[in-house]
């Protein structure tokens, strides 16, 4: 029961920005179809692996929502820098962030 809390509250303050994040990125660059499949494909597959370690470790997952929530950790950090669809959408964002600074 608390682990089904805890990760809900982890969809809510963590997936869900990271999500939103992408999607508006996505529709603000007019990203080719390729690139918002790969998003896709990435969330897809870190999806239920983050879900996972939430409900299996609550310091892990508090830190993550208060620091997605607060805006003191991009949600872009929670996806796997290893998996190649992940790779081009973290680039896309990190390349986006540092052309907004």
């Amino acid at each position: 029961m608390l682990s089904n809390f805890i990760a809900w509250l982890f969809a809510t303050f963590a997936i869900a920005p990271l999500q939103a994040e992408i999607e508006q990125y996505a529709a603000a660059a007019n990203l080719p179809v390729e690139i918002v499949q790969q998003s896709r494909t990435c969330l897809s597959s870190q999806i239920p692996l983050l879900v996972q370690r939430a409900s299996q470790d609550s310091y892990w997952t508090v830190t993550t929502i208060v620091g997605v929530a607060t805006g003191w950790s991009d949600p872009a950090e929670l996806l796997d820098k290893s998996n190649p669809a992940c790779a081009a959408v973290i680039g896309l964002i990190e390349n986006k962030a540092a052309s907004a600074t």
